[in-house]
């Protein structure tokens, strides 16, 4: 009994060292008791994190009550406090504003129009954000969140040559079940990814060129894997409900509505391509090499965030957009800084938001924006003529940008970015029987209406110089997601990162 009693201690013991590796602190507005996300936090100069959407953030333990925490948030006075006094303050660190408003900005004993500023940032565009052909090395954290929440589902067989009434009840319910367990409990999943991208130039056809390896010191998902999230993996899954009802032994094209026979052959529970017979890129995609997938997601975030790209339509196309000064603040590195709202000027202006601009040189420091009211960035109706409809109406982000040690140009730190859009499917399915007489069909009823949504969160811990026989020397490693069925602070406790939204801290797989 005395032994049992010791081993529950143990274990006892052992739990409470987990949770006291995971120091979660919050940061608010002073004055508004307001959630600050995106703040910046460095912990005896050595590591950086950075404050979720809800502002809280994670030390260690492996850090002593001395440790001197650095806090800044563009607008606010920064803060250094320690863990001690942390400690003391309930883990709550309050930021006072630190902005100003302004009338007039003088620079250089002349009044400047907020005009003239934006025109200085597109100006400055390609020095401020160019390529660096240096070989570096990046510590990144990388996080992926899908989420697809369902309006309205209906999957229902109408007919079938050859099924008894009975057969087609059934074959009914199992659909039924599907749709329902999607509406009461949408999909949803969630990758992190601590790696290591390295970066380096070479010369191909007389051109530099940037060439990238990359290394994955831990990547978790959270991943329900009865239920799929994106509409492939949907289709996946309710395909195999329906390939149930179908004879394995015969062939079968897809018929769908106005669009007549659809190219596509179904033999023994999967799809091929009629002509050569070859496995739909459904299938292909779920055996491509989850390395090339990781480091292509990391690559187009930071290729995407760049501000000369055409989507930032709100610093390239500024005749778009109408701009205001709400104040001056400074970073902190005591650089004066712009504030500059900005909202849409014409009808095809999409986004209203806030800039932050560096007065030294014009860089955008933080770019915060968001798709505005009634805006679409594209999609097609033809939910009358052809049951389909698709509309991209969500579209949020936050950049912030931080400048190289070099003092020539800036490289991202933070990407927060959040995409979504509007999915409307209502038609006909009908699979026919490839035969010359005496076809067999089954006939479904599919109608699909649902928000889907992505996002994206991006965060440099450290970079460094590193020499060109140092990138030769790194090779790309395979690497294995750690699958979990609900969130467990404790398996990042190594490691900074981004502390989880709720959402994900609540996410559990269905039993």
């Amino acid at each position: 009994m005395l032994k049992k009693i010791f081993i529950c201690l143990l274990f006892l013991a052992g739990m409470l060292n987990a949770v006291a590796q995971n120091i979660s602190a919050r940061i608010i507005d002073a004055n508004t008791s307001e959630n600050l996300s995106h703040a910046s936090i460095v912990i005896n100069d050595t590591e950086n994190l950075v404050s979720n959407e809800d502002g809280y953030f994670t030390i260690s333990d492996k850090y002593t009550d001395d440790a001197l925490l650095s806090i800044s948030f563009l607008g606010y006075k920064s803060v250094l406090v320690t863990l001690t006094e942390l400690k003391k303050s309930n883990y709550i660190v309050k930021l006072r504003p630190g902005s100003f408003e302004l009338e007039t900005v003088y620079v250089s004993n002349m009044a400047m129009s907020v005009d003239s500023i934006m025109a200085n940032v597109k100006r400055n565009l390609p020095k401020n954000y160019r390529w660096d052909n240096k070989a570096n090395s990046k510590k990144i954290f990388y996080r992926e969140g899908l989420a697809f929440k369902p309006i309205n589902l209906k999957a229902e067989m109408t007919s079938a040559e050859g099924y008894t009434k009975k057969q087609l009840t059934d074959a009914n319910t199992e659909l039924k079940a599907f749709t329902n367990e999607l509406i009461s409990h949408p999909p949803q999943e969630f990758t992190d990814m601590l790696c290591n991208y390295y970066m380096a130039s070479k010369m191909h056809k007389e051109k530099l060129h940037p060439v990238t390896k990359f290394n994955v010191i831990k990547a978790t998902q959270l991943k329900d894997r009865s239920r799929g999230v994106d509409l492939n993996e949907m289709e996946k899954m309710a395909s195999g409900i329906l390939f149930k009802h179908l004879d394995p032994h015969k062939y079968y094209r897809i018929k769908s509505g106005l669009l007549g026979t659809r190219d596509t052959v179904i033999a023994n529970g999967a799809f091929y391509e009629s002509k050569k017979y070859r496995v739909n890129t459904i299938q292909e995609d779920a055996v491509k090499k989850k390395l090339n997938l990781a480091k292509n997601k990391v690559t187009s975030f930071v290729n995407e965030s760049n501000l000369q790209s055409t989507k930032f339509d709100f610093i390239t196309l500024q005749e778009l957009y109408d701009y205001s000064f709400a104040g001056k603040t400074q970073s902190e590195n005591n650089t004066s800084v712009y504030i500059i709202k900005f909202s849409p000027k014409k009808r095809k202006g999409k986004y209203t938001g806030t800039l932050y601009v560096s007065e030294k040189d014009y860089a955008v420091l933080r770019a915060d924006y968001t798709l505005g009211e009634g805006k679409k960035l594209g999609g097609v109706n033809l939910k009358f003529l052809l049951g389909v409809k698709q509309s991209e109406n969500l579209s949020r982000g936050t950049l912030i940008f931080k400048e190289k040690k070099s003092g020539e140009g800036y490289n991202l730190q933070y990407g927060s970015v959040t995409t979504g859009q509007y999915v409307y499917v209502n038609r006909p399915l009908k699979f026919l029987e490839i035969a010359e007489d005496d076809k067999h069909y089954v006939a479904f009823d599919l109608k699909v209406e649902a928000n889907v949504e992505e996002k994206e969160e991006y965060f440099m811990m450290s970079q460094e110089d590193i020499t060109e026989a140092d990138f030769d020397k790194v090779t790309d490693s395979d690497f294995e997601y750690v699958q979990l069925s609900s969130y467990n602070p404790a398996i990042w406790k190594e490691y900074g990162g981004i502390e989880p939204m709720e959402e994900m801290k609540k996410f559990k797989t269905i039993e």
